[in-house]
């Protein structure tokens, strides 16, 4: 999981960076910092990450496809 594909994640399921973070009990400067890729996404953040895209009804198979779309753009 990339810093792009959260974005485009968060614009998907309409969450803020701030509800994205609240969510995933985190700061919003994290999720800010991730997206900029000036911190690292841990494990355990990026799977709470996807555990709360999942929620919102995006599961692994859209996010796999819009990886690879995200990855062939790169």
């Amino acid at each position: 999981m990339n810093k792009e594909l959260i974005k485009h994640l968060r614009s998907i399921t309409n969450l803020s960076q701030e509800e994205l973070a609240e969510r995933v009990g985190k700061h919003q400067s994290l999720i800010s910092k991730i997206e900029l890729g000036t911190a690292e996404l841990t494990p355990q953040t990026q799977k709470a990450i996807l555990n709360v895209f999942a929620e919102e009804g995006v599961g692994g198979l859209e996010i796999a496809v819009l990886n690879s779309v995200i990855n062939k753009g790169v």
